[in-house]
């Protein structure tokens, strides 16, 4: 094949992108016909012959039909050809393990040497592919694979437009390909006429806007109709019958085809895909081997292409031309025939009813069963096009076609599970409209009301619920629709409604065989105990939800209680617990292939890390679950998760990432989400405080504050939150709401305090709180109110129990700050009068134990990665305590845009070192990317999720400047030229 004519700048861009051996995304755009597929080989080949692993594949428009056809085919039959992907389609039905074991195999395959994944007609990909390429391309940036997507513009709205779109978005390169200029169009007619060509053949020419295609397919027609002469080698135009249109040239060359070989090409264009020799023979009635002199000459004719016994058109343009001169009489008959053909073959509905539909109004019945069983094989993988599917059906179906309502049904389902919320919500309200039964309706509605709860328009979903729940009887549909309720009522802010629907949900899924909606109605008690502060009864609910999923599995285990176990357990500081609990649950949730559920998955493991103070572990761990939300089209999960990456960020010092994070958050909530207070409002509250604007933070926080004794869950999962809001209150001169926080944390402490034998549950008392309490111990909370009445009163004394009971647990910021706030009010009390200071004992003791204090603090803060916090303690206004206010404090200093200079650690690099930049979580990371570990390996490693690993790569290569991981490995080892890789993280080949 001879470079593409006019695209040498494009190709040499294109080949030096896959040369350099770095991730990322290239997407090709142009028009029908614009050289394209020509382009994409031309790179393609340089790849194979510098020793790329290539996979390619031209998607077709019947892709849609098969979910994962597109970037499973390409690389199953990669060049050269790799065990790593053997396993491929696989996984049939089980997306989440489909795409993390298709994340591996990449890893794996691009470590031995580089890989291109390149798919012509992109915007034909099928929606799993597209799925998988959305998740990959970022997943495997830091890693040698190049993804080549090319595609037309039209038409718009597919899933392959929509990852193209996204990608683009996220930063992918893009190549526009427009028109062949003059002097190229002049040059690729030479080329295919193998001769000059003079002005007449260039006038021609130019009327085509550039196209390759149709260019070359006007001088195939033009030579095969003799209307140009080639003499002294200069080509002549003659005729006078010219083409008017593509069509007319490609009939042109297709009438100078003898009968047979014209039969056998036009018959063959009702495939829409690539066919076989076998299938045409078929089609026609005949043997295959009287059909293969007729193909040659197609070939010859370059209407079709062979490519290892597998036929095409060389172009879908061409095709759809071929098609349009059949008559409507032939292309029925043509077309029935390839249902019969395709059924028998066992290919896939939609290809079938496809053909049925073009095969006149005798199939239409037949073609809407096609397309609801085709909507049934994809709808596990690919719900939207399921969706699709069942739409296209109801057209073909009528207004009043029999079996209209089930269908309409199934449709609002799919649609609903696709994120297609307007739509389902149009097409429910019309089939509610013409009425259903009783059964079809209560499906329909709890359909709504999943994917609502779903999308985080929750009151929409209890609305929906409550209508579904007056047309059922205490059945399965019932059980379901309570524990939906459930949920959706938290975070309303309906708790008692919640805690009744979530027994109902209980009860009735016992009694009627529904494990599942046990489960789930079990979880949502448990949210609302932890809602209302009652840490005993938030366990039980989450151990016995737990306890039912793994007797029973199937649905109930799909349920995931362990993210509300792993919950209750961080807030009674049972961390190890929690993060053995999540573990857990992530390595479910791989098997079974449940991705929903990996965005709560990080969110609670942020809170872990968050807990213990290892913020930059929470960053990564946040970031990740955002990013994985996004690719899951799951925005109402990267609510919290954005929430908690504000609070973090504060910490952190890091005003900027906390103000845009705290934009993206509210441009969430203005999208019609919801989610709680305390995950979205305080976060809010904390960004305004820390950028100096105290009255906008009270106007926040006030109506939060409000709510606290009726829902304090926010103290609940942390303590130290207490004296931040008093903190906060007391700066803006709000005392009496500052109280109502120290009583609230007072109240929680106490309500959870373990109690006497005799007043525990089944005791001679019958009254208490839960014993699982006791075990965890709740030092935590005792430490949080402490902290906040020490704070509010200028209770030194009360400063003094919230260090030691802060002692007692993990959590060492909260720790780190209650020590910074006793040094700031001993040094208060060194200076005032007697009285003034709750517990103040003499100077000298003050003074010595101030300067202890602030020192272990600071030592904390160092450790935690709290550069707010470390700051505050290292400035020289901190030797002096504020003058005003009944809160004396540490934080009133500004934040700063750049948090993240760490220094070593651990002894083994150098001052100015490139990886004294990174933080030692960022850094562990690095060393084991330099040891030649994939991200998957490096994220058994070090007992994280691949997407955390991402994430810390991605700020990796963003600290260093770099792109791929060769250049990590170059960095580590001039860093620590003498350094052995470590043995127990040897790459697992």
């Amino acid at each position: 094949m001879t470079a593409p004519i006019g695209r040498e700048r494009e190709l040499d861009a294109l080949d030096a992108t896959l040369a350099d051996g770095v991730g990322g995304c290239t997407v090709v755009t142009g028009p029908a016909g614009i050289g394209k597929s020509y382009l994409l080989d031309a790179v393609i080949r340089r790849a194979r012959e510098r020793g790329t692993t290539v996979a390619t594949r031209r998607a077709f428009e019947l892709d849609r039909a098969v979910p994962l056809i597109s970037l499973a085919s390409a690389l199953r039959n990669c060049d050269p050809p790799s065990a790593s992907f053997g396993w491929l389609p696989g996984e049939s039905g089980n997306t989440f393990r489909t795409l993390e074991r298709l994340g591996a195999s990449l890893e794996t395959s691009a470590a031995e040497r580089p890989l291109v994944v390149a798919i012509d007609d992109a915007q034909w990909i099928d929606e799993f592919s597209a799925l998988a390429i959305r998740q990959l391309v970022p997943a495997l940036a830091s890693s040698p694979v190049r993804w080549l997507l090319a595609r037309r513009p039209q038409p718009e709205g597919t899933p392959g437009q929509q990852v193209v779109s996204w990608l683009r978005q996220e930063g992918a390169d893009e190549v526009v390909l427009g028109g062949l200029p003059e002097d190229a169009v002049g040059a690729l007619c030479a080329q295919v006429l193998d001769a000059e060509v003079d002005s007449t053949v260039l006038a021609l020419a130019s009327g085509f806007g550039g196209s390759p295609l149709q260019v070359t397919q006007l001088m195939r027609s033009l030579r095969v109709t003799d209307q140009l002469v080639i003499a002294d080698g200069v080509a002549t135009v003659v005729g006078t019958e010219l083409p008017s249109s593509f069509v007319a040239m490609v009939r042109q060359v297709l009438d100078q085809l003898p009968d047979d070989p014209r039969t056998v090409v036009r018959s063959s264009a009702v495939f829409g895909r690539p066919f076989g020799l076998g299938e045409v023979a078929r089609l026609l009635g005949r043997r295959p081997a009287e059909l293969v002199p007729l193909i040659e000459l197609a070939v010859s004719a370059s209407l079709l292409t062979d490519a290892g016994g597998v036929l095409t058109f060389v172009h879908d343009l061409v095709r759809r031309a071929v098609h349009s001169t059949l008559g409507e009489a032939v292309a029925v008959v043509l077309h029935r025939e390839a249902a019969t053909i395709a059924r028998a073959d066992g290919r896939p509905p939609m290809e079938i009813a496809e053909h049925l539909l073009s095969g006149g109004r005798d199939g239409r019945r037949e073609a809407v069963d096609e397309l609801r069983a085709a909507a049934a094989d994809v709808a596990a993988m690919a719900p939207s096009t399921a969706a699709d599917l069942l739409v296209h059906a109801l057209d073909v179906l009528g207004e009043h076609g029999p079996g209209r309502t089930a269908l309409v049904a199934e449709a609002v389902g799919l649609l609903a599970a696709a994120g297609r919320l307007d739509q389902a919500r149009d097409l429910g309200r019309a089939a509610l409209r013409a009425g259903l039964d009783r059964p079809t309706e209560a499906r329909l509605l709890l359909g709504l009301a999943e994917a609502f709860k779903h999308a985080g328009h929750n009151a929409t979903a209890v609305g929906y619920a409550d209508q579904g729940l007056r047309h059922t009887d205490g059945d399965a549909l019932a059980a379901r629709l309570y524990a939906i309720r459930a949920h959706a009522q938290v975070y309303t802010g309906d708790l008692a409604g919640a805690d009744r629907s979530g027994e109902q949900a209980d009860v009735i899924g016992r009694a009627v065989g529904e494990p599942g909606a046990s489960v789930f109605g079990l979880c949502a008690r448990s949210l609302v105990a932890q809602a209302r502060g009652d840490l005993g009864g938030a366990l039980r609910h989450a151990e016995v939800a737990t306890a039912l999923a793994d007797e029973v599995g199937g649905e109930a285990l799909q349920r995931h209680p362990r993210i509300w176990l792993a919950a209750a357990l961080t807030e009674l500081d049972r961390l190890d617990e929690a993060a053995r609990e999540i573990e857990r649950g992530r390595d479910e949730s791989d098997r079974l292939g449940t991705g929903w559920s990996a965005p709560l998955w990080h969110y609670y493991g942020a809170a872990v890390l968050l807990a213990r103070g290892e913020l930059e572990d929470a960053v990564a761990e946040a970031n990740a679950g955002v990013a994985v939300a996004e690719r899951l089209g799951s925005h109402q999960l990267a609510l919290p998760l954005l929430g908690t990456l504000v609070r973090v960020a504060v910490e952190r010092g890091a005003v900027d990432a906390a103000v845009e994070y705290r934009g993206r958050m509210e441009a969430l909530v203005a999208g019609g989400m919801s989610a709680a207070p305390e995950d979205v409002e305080y976060p809010r509250g904390l960004v305004l405080a820390a950028v100096g604007d105290v009255g906008g933070a009270l106007e926040v926080l006030g109506p939060l504050v409000d709510g606290l004794p009726e829902r304090p869950v926010l103290i609940a999962q942390d303590p130290g939150a207490a004296a931040t809001l008093v903190r906060i209150l007391v700066e803006g001169g709000d005392v009496e709401r500052a109280e109502v926080v120290a009583r609230t944390a007072a109240a929680v402490a106490a309500r959870n305090a373990p109690r006497p034998e005799a007043d525990r549950p089944g005791s001679a008392n019958g009254a208490g709180v839960d014993p699982g309490v006791d075990r965890g111990g709740l030092a935590g909370l005792v430490g949080g109110a402490a902290h906040a009445a020490g704070l509010l009163n200028r209770d030194l004394s009360a400063l003094r129990t919230a260090i030691e009971a802060f002692r007692r647990t993990p959590r060492r910021l909260a720790l780190a700050t209650a020590l910074a706030d006793a040094a700031a009010a001993a040094d208060a009390g060194a200076s005032a009068d007697a009285g003034d200071l709750v517990g103040f004992e003499s100077e000298s003791e003050s003074e010595s134990g101030a300067e202890a204090w602030r020192a272990e603090a600071l030592a904390l803060a160092s450790a935690c990665g709290a550069h707010r916090l470390r700051r505050s303690l290292t400035s020289p206004a901190n030797a002096t305590a504020p003058t005003s206010g009944r809160a004396a404090t540490h934080a009133g200093v500004s934040l700063e845009a750049d948090p993240d200079h760490p220094s070593a650690d651990d002894g083994s690099v150098s001052i100015g070192s490139a990886l004294e930049r990174l933080s030692p979580a960022e850094r562990r990371v690095a060393l084991l990317v330099a040891d030649g570990l994939t991200n998957h390996q490096v994220a058994a490693h070090l007992h994280l999720s691949r997407h955390t690993v991402d994430s810390h790569l991605r700020k990796i290569f963003a600290k260093w400047t770099i792109q791929s991981r060769v250049a990590l490995a170059t960095v580590v080892a001039r860093d620590l030229p003498t350094r052995e890789p470590d043995a127990s993280s040897t790459p697992q080949r």
